[in-house]
């Protein structure tokens, strides 16, 4: 399911199986696109969650995802953008969303990690609030993660809050404690397989990663594997 649709069902009627699928659309959007067309062709419906960003935000494209049935959420980063001021960075986030909304409903919003900068995008709503402008839930602030398992590509791997800065949940080590936890995507798939993997999940991807291009495959191998190098480096720093 969308996030959005989790969230209007999360006080009473969620089933007892089900993934909240989401992906961050943070460049590439072309394999956003295909990635799209895979699953409307499977009846199966997303969230895709763009940065305000020429990398990732394409109106064509915003506008033939949303038609094939899916979700168009905001991936913020305006705090990082704005550099800290948070007075220019709410007004930003409020001309993302016009813009956004001039071509899909946005109701949901999701924080960009900028895992380079020292600037948390999530403090900017130590001073505002999302809720007046729309938005009906934020993925970090508005998901029940004890209920619900949070796995991710971060870092080109399952497991990869294990070197990320900010796309992992306070709950993530809870969720590990129990035997929850994925390295590889045959990890996951054996999982499933034999009814192990957690009946309730939110489970995101980074459509930018995939491909069955042998070339793309490796340069995103040899650039993602340098990041983590440089990632784990300044986590140890906190």
């Amino acid at each position: 399911m969308t996030f959005r649709r989790y969230l209007s069902l999360r006080n009473e009627n969620l089933p007892e199986k089900f993934i909240v699928l989401r992906h961050d659309v943070d460049k590439r959007p072309g394999n956003s696109l295909k990635t799209a067309e895979m699953e409307s062709a499977k009846g199966i419906s997303a969230t895709y969650f763009f940065r305000m960003r020429e990398c990732s935000y394409d109106e064509g494209i915003v506008a033939r995802i949303r038609d094939l049935g899916h979700e168009i959420g905001y991936h913020y980063e305006d705090l990082v953008l704005a550099g800290g001021d948070k007075d220019k960075a709410i007004r930003h986030f409020a001309e993302s969303l016009d813009v956004m909304r001039k071509v899909a409903p946005v109701e949901t919003i999701c924080m960009h990690g900028s895992p380079l900068s020292g600037i948390d995008s999530k403090a900017l709503w130590e001073s505002y609030d999302y809720k007046d402008y729309g938005i009906a839930g934020d993925t970090f602030y508005d998901a029940d993660y004890k209920s619900l398992f949070y796995i991710t590509d971060t870092g080109r791997m399952w497991d990869g809050h294990l070197v990320s800065r900010r796309d992992n949940v306070p709950e993530q080590k809870e969720w590990i404690a129990k035997g929850y936890s994925y390295h590889s995507t045959s990890d996951v798939i054996a999982a499933l397989d034999n009814g192990s993997f957690p009946h309730k999940a939110m489970m995101t991807t980074h459509p930018q990663r995939w491909t069955d291009n042998a070339l793309a495959w490796f340069k995103e191998l040899v650039m993602q594997s340098a990041k983590n190098i440089v990632k784990r480096a300044m986590n140890k720093g906190r």
